[in-house]
């Protein structure tokens, strides 16, 4: 039998700290609304199948709805920072759910280098255009990384209500610009085709369904801070299905509006022509100059608020991880404000760290260093989910006769298996086009990098079994965290 992990008394986060609607906008911040709108969204109708963006959303935004349907069965029941390593641990054993926990572990620290090198990138260029002033973008993310190092050492309190107001300025300017555009143009400029089987299957729609899926990249979060959230066993649920349809509604909606302003015959040119500035372009001329500006100071808080609820969810992991024994025991560590402030520092040293490193080996921040480590960590990301949907499965048929359990065959199979065949076809998407993500035209380096996460899984479930062995391999149901 596993021992009981380490914890040192009194270095458990603060429960009950943030309620629904924080954990919402938590989790949609992370998402980027309106930096995903300028970024992705173009690549849709640039790359992908054109005019039918807002159905690949829809699209998108119903896959995760079912993958959510299992995922917060489970939730119910089980409460813990680690999220997918806990969860696929008590469905498929602790030696394969260890071995997840390390990809997890990897991949959201990966995402912060991602962050790290976007963060600095957008706001340096977006500082010297609206101020005239050229910042290193090294500079400016070391200035971002102590900001969010200062709410992080407060606790999470703080720092979500500091991203509640970052989600308000995004989802307010994109509403501006789409009421804008309804305004000037009327209902009928939105064209119905966008919705329609035969533009879906236009052009290239896996791409269109790859670069949308992309988009959604932070609403399982909910689950990481669920030990922090009042009542997580009906908090995680209800904010997971909050935020996916509501991230999948203003998606849909801006890209909607875009294709109306721009008109659905045209909308492939106009992103070929200007993928970056597209959206911009469409507010300045719907809305003025003066949102044109906005939108830009926007884009910085955008990209500021993606990296501060990313590095929560990365810290969070690595917290959970060194309490279960499986990284250095300093991690765990929680200050006066139960903020598991060294994990946070671990990981922002991570991210800084390997961006500055690779910078100094002059690969280019945002579309080498950052486009790399986004796609590693998306990999690492989707193929999680895609196997917590068989741990949904097996762990509801393992306990769901059991008194306080008794869910649906909606919830307990039917949901997690057609989330299983979706997630399936958007991970093969993925790594089909992986060399668009990481920018390299290279097969066998792309192998290399699209292999990672599985190098990091095997050697995670060797490290399971050694420790197994030994009788050393936490069993998540003994770190489980009661509200």
């Amino acid at each position: 039998m596993a021992s009981e992990p380490t914890k040192t008394q009194g270095n458990d986060l603060k429960h009950g700290a943030i309620g629904t609607i924080a954990l919402v906008f938590l989790v949609v911040a992370a998402a980027a609304p309106l930096g995903a709108t300028a970024t992705n969204t173009p690549l849709i109708f640039q790359l992908g199948n054109g005019a039918a963006a807002p159905l690949d959303f829809v699209f998108i935004g119903i896959l995760l709805i079912l993958f959510a349907v299992g995922f917060t069965a489970m939730a119910t029941h089980v409460t813990n920072a680690g999220a997918f390593y806990t969860y696929i641990s008590l469905g498929l054993g602790k030696r394969f759910g260890t071995a997840a926990g390390y990809v997890a572990v990897a991949a959201y620290n990966l995402l912060s280098v991602y962050l790290v090198c976007a963060g600095g990138t957008f706001a340096s260029s977006i500082f010297e255009q609206e101020l005239g002033i050229a910042i290193p973008w090294w500079l400016v993310s070391i200035i971002f990384g102590a900001i969010i190092l200062v709410f992080s050492y407060f606790g999470i309190e703080g720092g979500t209500k500091f991203l509640m107001v970052c989600l308000c300025c995004e989802v307010t300017i994109l509403a501006a610009v789409d009421l804008s555009v309804l305004f000037h143009e009327g209902p009928g400029a939105y064209p119905a085709t966008s919705f329609s089987l035969d533009t879906f299957f236009s052009g290239a729609p896996g791409l269109g369904v790859c670069f949308a899926f992309l988009c959604f990249i932070g609403f399982e979060a909910t689950a990481i801070f669920g030990e922090e959230s009042k009542d997580p066993r009906h908090t995680v649920p209800r904010a997971t299905f909050i935020a996916v349809v509501f991230i999948g509604i203003v998606y849909s909606m801006s890209a909607w509006s875009c294709i109306a302003a721009i008109g659905a015959d045209n909308i492939v040119d106009a992103a070929t022509a200007d993928s970056a500035g597209l959206y911009h372009s469409v507010a300045v001329t719907y809305c003025g100059p003066v949102v044109g500006h906005l939108f830009y100071w926007f884009l910085v808080i955008s990209n500021f608020a993606s990296w501060m609820a990313a590095h929560g969810m990365a810290s969070r992991y690595l917290y959970a991880f060194s309490r279960a024994g499986l990284l250095p025991a300093p991690l765990q560590r929680t200050n006066s404000h139960k903020s598991p402030f060294v994990a946070c520092c671990v990981n922002m040293a991570l991210g800084l760290g390997i961006s500055f490193v690779l910078a100094a080996l002059h690969l280019d921040p945002y579309t080498q260093i950052g486009a790399i480590c986004s796609a590693i960590a998306i990999v690492g990301i989707m193929a999680l989910e895609f196997i917590v949907c068989f741990a949904v499965i097996r762990y509801m048929r393992l306990h769901n006769a059991e008194e306080g359990f008794h869910h649906n065959v909606f919830q307990t199979t039917i949901a997690p298996v057609i989330a299983i065949v979706g997630m399936a076809y958007v991970l093969w998407l993925v790594l089909s086009n992986f060399p668009l993500l990481t920018g390299f035209e290279s097969m066998p380096v792309n192998i290399v990098l699209g292999g990672l996460m599985l190098i990091v899984g095997v050697i995670g479930y060797v490290v399971a079994v050694s420790k197994d062995k030994k009788g050393q391999l936490a069993d998540p149901v003994s770190i489980d965290v009661d509200e």
